[in-house]
């Protein structure tokens, strides 16, 4: 009787610990995954924002995003650039990050600024595409820099 009851136990605790892994790895997939087209300003559910980082955030955004204020800056839209939304940020800002680059944040709206969750800033790096891109004959994003060659030019 008693190994039965220990068994018992036990199945509750593998149960109950399985519907734990299983809900928190499918938390993150449950989050919007969005443009800046996509937002609605009123909804206050939290979205993943892909866009493209506007000129204008000042210099030095990892101190800025250390402050109290925060690193505010603007990400537009990549097929539609007029569409655009504020971010407001706090947290370590990745070194790629630049004007031109394309940022993945988590977060969510609230007066009309996305307000990103702290330490949710990630950039995508062109530096993945650049092989195939290259094998296509397409260019180089602008944003990357160009190598020398020999001759220095």
């Amino acid at each position: 009787m008693r190994s039965r009851s220990r068994f018992a136990i036990a199945l509750v605790l593998a149960t109950a610990l399985g519907a734990w892994l299983i809900w928190t790895s499918i938390g993150g997939s449950l989050e919007t995954y969005t443009n800046p087209s996509g937002l609605r300003q009123t909804d206050t559910s939290t979205y993943r924002l892909n866009g493209m980082v506007n000129a204008g955030y000042g210099s030095a955004p990892a101190e800025q995003a250390q402050t109290a204020a925060g690193l505010t800056f603007v990400v537009r839209d990549k097929q539609n650039s007029a569409s655009t939304v504020q971010v407001k940020y706090h947290g370590s800002v990745p070194d790629p990050f630049a004007v031109d680059r394309e940022i993945v944040v988590t977060g969510h709206m609230q007066d009309g600024v996305f307000i990103a969750d702290r330490g949710s800033l990630v950039t995508l790096c062109p530096s993945k595409f650049m092989e195939k891109g290259a094998a296509k004959g397409t260019a180089m994003p602008a944003t990357s820099k160009a190598v020398k060659d020999s001759s220095g030019q």
